[in-house]
């Protein structure tokens, strides 16, 4: 195809176009236009003959090149020509998509950041989630801690008021002392004193008030023994507290269980009384560094 410009010298300006094809004439081979009808040189009718020759082009079945017109057979391998061979089609052209490397690493590069950034929030949260639920088991632990303290103490005192009247009954009883606390359990109807100081107990046991106080210190100790129970794994932070805690609560034991069940002699069981009592109390003070 040729094209041929002219310009305006002048004004340097393109004035017109012009487009043209040659072609070959079939007849005497000289280039004519693609758009003349008849060969100015030897007068073919060039569209006719043209449309006859695109009719009549064949393409050989084996070696697929265009067999001339008029020929018989394939010049390449000698296939000869069907009647109903026709030029094949040309294979139709697949467009590949181009890829867009940078917009795919940027697309990668934006995956991998908000991958990192999830990962780090997760972290985050868990971390969060993790303190508070630590903040939490140990408040929870540290009021269950100051009620078992509590209760002991009432248990105590309950304790030390029933092991001090016992010691007074028992010991009145012994040397016939007369005492407005203790003188419905060591004399008869007739104001005699008993002979024998454990009628004089059995006396104190059997009436109502005390009873209310003996079966008030069992019930305290059940009621400390169960909130023990839910104290024996300490986290680290009350590891300390939980120590002094159980010597409290073993001073405490014996304490009540001098008051709900005596033995021994009176000067024995004064003794290991007064021993457990002045335990109680200094274990009770100790138990103040880790109290509200």
């Amino acid at each position: 195809m040729y094209c041929i410009f002219m310009f305006n010298m002048q004004s340097c300006k393109k004035t017109e176009v012009y487009h043209m094809a040659l072609i070959k004439c079939p007849n005497c081979d000289k280039e004519v236009s693609d758009k003349a009808k008849v060969c100015p040189a030897c007068g073919t009718h060039l569209i006719e003959d043209l449309s006859q020759e695109e009719k009549s082009i064949s393409v050989c079945e084996e070696y697929g090149s265009e067999i001339p017109v008029n020929a018989d057979s394939c010049l390449n391998c000698g296939c000869p020509v069907t009647a109903n061979q026709t030029e094949e089609p040309s294979p139709q052209k697949v467009e590949i998509a181009a890829v867009n490397l940078q917009s795919v690493k940027k697309s990668t590069k934006k995956r991998i950041i908000f991958a990192v950034i999830s990962v780090v929030l997760i972290a985050i949260i868990a971390i969060i989630v993790s303190v508070f639920n630590k903040q939490n088991k140990q408040k929870q632990y540290q009021e269950t801690l100051q009620s078992a303290t509590y209760s002991m103490l009432l248990g105590s005192v309950e304790a030390e008021e029933a092991g001090n009247l016992i010691k007074s009954v028992w010991y009145n009883s012994i040397h016939k002392e007369s005492s407005s606390k203790t003188d419905k359990y060591t004399t008869d109807n007739f104001g005699w004193f008993y002979d024998d100081f454990n009628d004089a107990l059995a006396k104190l046991f059997a009436d109502s008030e005390f009873q209310e106080k003996i079966t008030y210190i069992e019930n305290n100790q059940q009621e400390v023994s169960s909130l023990m129970k839910s104290l024996t794994n300490p986290p680290d932070e009350m590891q300390e507290a939980y120590t002094a805690l159980k010597e409290y609560y073993d001073a405490y034991i014996e304490l009540t269980n001098l008051a709900t069940n005596p033995s021994g002699s009176l000067q024995s069981f004064s003794n290991n009384f007064n021993t457990a009592d002045t335990e109680a109390a200094n274990c009770y003070n100790a138990m103040d560094l880790y109290i509200e």
